[in-house]
């Protein structure tokens, strides 16, 4: 075993500082905020938000340094917080970040960045990471308090190198796998054109005359007995993939007698309605197996003159309409309202036109799913050599 040191003896943590409405500008210094980065942890290409020199002098303490780690540590959902974290790059450093992010960045020649990171990604670390979590935040002086394992300087670049090598090869396939559902985008869109533009004349509906939706719900989390069973419970962090097969979450047979939860069935879409994740991208997800969903989502059950499948791809289509139309509540968590999301134009070509795009897509699938397991595979060698490594077995 390795021995080990409280983070805070090796690195500094800190968060990040949100500056106020009157402190923002058009240009200037850049901030670095949630929606900046995608979720593969890269920097969309471009700031929004800035602040002058003087509030960045003032606070130059909270700038970015290239490899900083970044994890979100507030947000409206506590299923949120902690769940994107990023290794800061060249094309982010020197923006002021805000205060949603907690920075962690080694303080001493005694710990090698890039071993700190890759601690950050082990299953472990972030379970840990999860459990600190208190309400919506994640506090510094708690992640501080984390116990990390120290090798010498020199195993820690050797631990660093190999988990390099394993997480390009998982950064590869999850790339691979963005441009496989591109591809079925793209097909449907040069089959059907755009629903909102309609370039074809296609029949159409507005989405609540074709469809009705199913509401979600949380049951509650002091009753222990409602979270021990093996039925899928999605929720927003779950819907980073297109195909629903299972959830972080599970619950029970008695959450369904004794709570409004409700079953949803296999092949259906789900849609991201209520969340900050609406900033920038509205997450559209289909079922493969019965689940049961979150209060912050909408099943889409559809009219039987619309496949599911044809139907899921035709939201996907609009999701950057869907996206114009996310609005924010009182309490600033951003939204659909419904009356919108209901008035989405869903194409209605005939039944031979979604059959044959529904057999290209299930073809598609197989050499999809192949990239999945190839996916699968990966994230486990990169969780297995990361197991060995921080207890020394490397």
């Amino acid at each position: 075993m390795i021995d080990s040191v409280p983070l805070r003896e090796v690195a500094a943590v800190f968060n990040g500082k949100t500056p106020s409405k009157a402190e923002k500008r058009s240009s200037g210094h850049p901030v670095l905020k949630i929606r900046d980065i995608n979720e593969l942890g890269e920097f969309r290409g471009e700031f929004d938000s800035f602040v002058d020199h003087g509030f960045a002098e003032k606070y130059s303490k909270k700038t970015v340094k290239r490899d900083d780690v970044l994890i979100l540590n507030a947000a409206h959902n506590s299923n949120y917080v902690g769940s994107k974290m990023v290794k800061a790059s060249s094309d982010v450093e020197g923006a002021i970040a805000t205060g949603e992010w907690l920075l962690a960045r080694s303080s001493t020649k005694a710990l090698d960045q890039f071993y700190l990171w890759y601690w950050f990604q082990t299953p472990q670390t972030r379970f840990q990471i999860r459990s600190r979590v208190k309400g919506i935040h994640l506090y510094p002086r708690d992640v501080a308090d984390l116990s990390l394992p120290l090798p010498s300087i020199r195993e820690q670049r050797h631990i660093a190198s190999i988990l390099d090598k394993a997480d390009a090869i998982r950064k590869k396939y999850t790339r691979l796998l963005m441009l496989s559902d591109g591809l079925i985008r793209s097909t449907f869109l040069d089959w059907f054109g755009d629903p909102v533009q309609n370039p074809q004349s296609l029949p159409q509906k507005q989405l609540s005359e074709c469809a009705r939706f199913i509401s979600g719900a949380t049951p509650s989390k002091q009753k222990p007995q409602y979270w021990d069973g093996i039925f899928p419970w999605v929720s927003p962090k779950d819907m980073k993939v297109d195909l629903i097969f299972d959830a972080e979450d599970h619950v029970s047979d008695l959450a369904f007698a004794e709570t409004n939860l409700k079953r949803v069935p296999a092949n259906m879409p789900l849609i991201v309605v209520r969340g900050m994740i609406l900033v920038h991208t509205v997450p559209v997800a289909l079922t493969k197996r019965e689940v049961a969903i979150n209060q912050d989502m909408k099943a889409v059950n559809f009219d039987e003159e619309i496949d599911p499948v044809f139907g899921f791809w035709c939201l996907k289509s609009l999701q950057e309409k869907i996206l114009s139309e996310v609005d924010t509540a009182a309490h600033g968590t951003k939204r659909i309202d419904m009356s919108r999301l209901g008035a989405l134009p869903i194409h209605i070509p005939g039944d031979n036109m979604q059959r044959e795009f529904v057999d290209f897509v299930e073809k598609h699938n197989a050499t999809r799913q192949r990239l999945v397991a190839s996916l699968r595979n990966s994230q486990d060698l990169f969780a297995s050599l990361a197991h060995r490594a921080f207890r020394g077995e490397l």
